[in-house]
């Protein structure tokens, strides 16, 4: 499928800052040309901070309204949040059934997701163990799960229909076999993520720092694989039945 062709999207992603940094000029695009975009998070990023003198309860609820600021700036509709803690995510049952749940609901053609294994190249702050655990899920609630009746037979009394996704894109480092061109996306990117401004410390406010030394090398280094200043890139896992 390519992106223009993409009508629904849901992101399925760890933590309230993951879909602005991964994939965020792609979801742009999409919202650009009229797609419906969701987000599902399945942390509450309660841990992610230095800051002692807040609650983890203070700081979840601090990254929820940052998350709903970028997504708007994203165009994004729908954030469902799952609630697990933050660092503790495991690939349960109980996951999947929540992400089945997510994609029975928003019935994406495309899901965007992080990487689900452990690459020894990639920047170890990509590869949390939250990121992989919430990709593997994710994969395993699209196929086979999500179209599977009774996989999640408490999904049906609560009139979550089956549906087959199509697609699932997941954030690649190296090589990949979709590159997204968000050359003309980027700055749009950057007001998104520094709406996170619990996580981002230490760019001092300053977005064009944060490209330079953190969100831009990546993007230019996948660029270059096509032709373009900056860009994102995905390894596509058709679902077949």
């Amino acid at each position: 499928m390519l992106i223009g062709d993409v009508t629904r999207a849901l992101a399925v992603f760890a933590h309230p800052d993951d879909a602005e940094w991964m994939f965020g000029g792609t979801i742009l695009r999409l919202t650009a040309q009229g797609a419906e975009v969701n987000y599902v998070v399945c942390t509450d990023g309660s841990t992610g901070t230095v800051d002692r003198s807040k609650t983890t309860e203070e700081v979840a609820a601090i990254r929820a309204t940052e998350l709903r600021a970028a997504a708007d700036v994203l165009g994004v509709s729908e954030i469902a949040y799952l609630g697990y803690r933050n660092d503790e995510l495991e690939v349960t049952r109980a996951l999947r059934r929540d992400i089945v749940r997510q994609i029975r609901r928003f019935r994406p053609e495309v899901i965007l997701t992080m990487a689900p294994q452990r690459l020894p190249d990639a920047p170890v702050d990509i590869v949390h163990a939250d990121h992989m655990a919430a990709s593997e899920a994710t994969l395993v609630a699209a196929y086979p799960e999500s179209y599977m009746p009774f996989s999640h037979p408490e999904l049906l009394d609560e009139e979550y229909a089956p549906f087959r996704v199509e697609e699932v894109w997941t954030s690649a480092f190296r090589e990949a076999d979709l590159y997204v061109d968000v050359t003309d996306q980027v700055e749009t990117k950057m007001a998104a993520i520094m709406c996170h401004r619990s996580q981002n410390g230490e760019a001092n406010d300053d977005a064009a720092w944060m490209l330079e030394h953190k969100v831009g090398p990546a993007m230019i280094e996948a660029g270059q694989k096509v032709g373009c200043r900056y860009a994102e890139r995905y390894l596509r896992v058709p679902i077949k039945y």
